[in-house]
């Protein structure tokens, strides 16, 4: 792993032992700092030696030199941890973990992209249509690598960063050759406390782009298309792009359905050529690409049924994707309820057949869908086997020829579910047992 020489023998403390968190210890312990970590929330891993893992109150505040803060903890915001305030107050250096990957200094050139929702998916797609193409590239930041775990893939590489609103808020020197933002719609308000003060977070990227690096703009995003223009942001250069010149590109890749898959697909796309790769190479590409688990994932498709693992869909505008994508849906919708409910997903309820509640919260999708379709079927269902089979159950039963069971939540997995990669897991391993059993259609 790279050091970097100038934290040898500097006391540095670590706020949080996730995934960002031990990647900083590990670089810094290789560039012999004297490291103290530590998170309120987890036990000592395995991986931290007793001498390192100490309670921050007890942490030589007088000598630290560097704060490294987990993304999942705000440093900006009113209500800041202790650990920050001790920081603040000791006029210690407040980083997090992609301002200690910059200062690893890599050679190769760093694309930027966020989102609120279909960055990873924009990310995955960009990377499978360089590698394809013999371009050596690395991912890291809020998907793949951890940014300090990140390989330098050197001059002629690319590295490809997802950078999340929280990455965001924290991090103070990045410089990148090229940025994107997916979309920008209201999420992870009790972090940010507002939709101004996330939004803020999420344009910041374009704040670290070199002089004359690139925006790759997506005209058909009404906020994105008001704010980003060449009169304000003289600096850089601003490539504008629409999605509707994505479909020669996409095809038939069930992976890549939907219309929110244009804008990640006509992104990917856009900076592929940028990096000069052709036409006839990014379709090529593109026809091979496998999307990622649990975003519009296929499960099963036949020529009656469709059963689509959405479980990524967190909050309403992103369901409203996927709800936008199909019709006769049979959907599985619930959890712990986001600001703003199920959000853009009212538009789209006239698309959905009947709909299965699941989570602690089903009496609040119950009044939200009601609001927006009275005389919509809806299953108080709790759990998600119980919901899943009975939408098999009730979907076999209808007289419909062609139909899609979907889970798209529009919700946070965390009243059932460790994340949603547990929940998307656990449904495909009940629909794996179902189609084991044999479907009736």
């Amino acid at each position: 792993m790279i050091s970097i020489g100038n934290y040898k023998d500097k006391n540095v403390g670590i706020l949080g032992a996730g995934l960002s968190g031990l990647a900083a210890a590990k670089i810094l312990l290789n560039s012999k700092a004297n490291i103290y970590i530590f998170d309120d929330k987890k036990n000592k891993p395995d991986i931290v030696k007793k001498n390192n893992w100490k309670n921050y109150k007890f942490w030589p505040w007088a000598s630290l030199t560097t704060l490294v803060v987990s993304p999942g903890i705000p440093i900006n915001a009113t209500k800041k941890h202790d650990a920050i305030k001790l920081a603040i107050k000791n006029k210690i250096k407040i980083i997090n973990e992609i301002d200690l990957f910059v200062e690893t200094k890599p050679k190769a050139r760093i694309i930027g992209i966020t989102g609120t929702n279909g960055k990873s998916t924009t990310v995955a797609l960009l990377f499978h249509i360089l590698k394809f193409n013999k371009i050596s590239c690395v991912i890291g930041g809020n998907y793949g690598f951890p940014a300090c775990e990140i390989k330098d893939p050197g001059k002629s590489g690319i590295i490809i960063l997802e950078l999340s609103s929280y990455q965001l808020d924290g991090v103070k020197n990045l410089s990148l050759e090229l940025a994107s933002i997916t979309n920008i719609t209201p999420d992870h308000l009790d972090y940010h406390e507002t939709f101004n003060k996330y939004k803020l977070c999420k344009l910041k990227i374009i704040k670290f782009l070199k002089r004359n690096g690139t925006f790759i703009l997506n005209v058909n995003n009404k906020l994105l298309s008001e704010i980003i223009n060449d009169k304000i942001f003289k600096s850089i250069n601003i490539i504008k792009i629409k999605n509707s010149k994505v479909n020669n590109y996409i095809n038939d890749n069930d992976y890549l359905k939907g219309f929110h898959n244009k804008i990640n697909g006509s992104i990917a796309i856009s900076i592929a050529k940028y990096l000069k790769i052709t036409d006839e190479q990014i379709k090529h590409a593109i026809k091979h690409f496998k999307g990622l688990p649990h975003r519009m994932e296929p499960l099963h498709i036949s020529n009656n049924v469709k059963i689509i693992n959405d479980s990524k869909s967190t909050n309403g505008e992103s369901t409203a994707a996927a709800l936008q994508s199909f019709e006769n849906i049979f959907w599985i919708v619930g959890g712990q309820p986001k600001l703003g409910g199920i959000g853009a997903s009212k538009n789209f309820l006239d698309r959905v057949v009947e709909a299965f509640l699941i989570g602690k919260s089903t009496n609040f999708f119950r009044k939200e869908i009601s609001k927006f379709r009275k005389g919509l079927p809806l299953h108080n269902c709790l759990t998600l086997e119980k919901a899943t089979q009975l939408a098999l159950k009730k979907s076999e039963k209808s007289n419909l020829k062609k139909y899609v069971i979907l889970l798209s939540p529009s919700a946070a997995s965390f009243d059932q579910f460790e994340n949603f990669e547990d929940r998307g897991n656990k449904f495909r391993a009940i629909v794996n047992q179902k189609l084991n059993q044999g479907l009736k259609k």
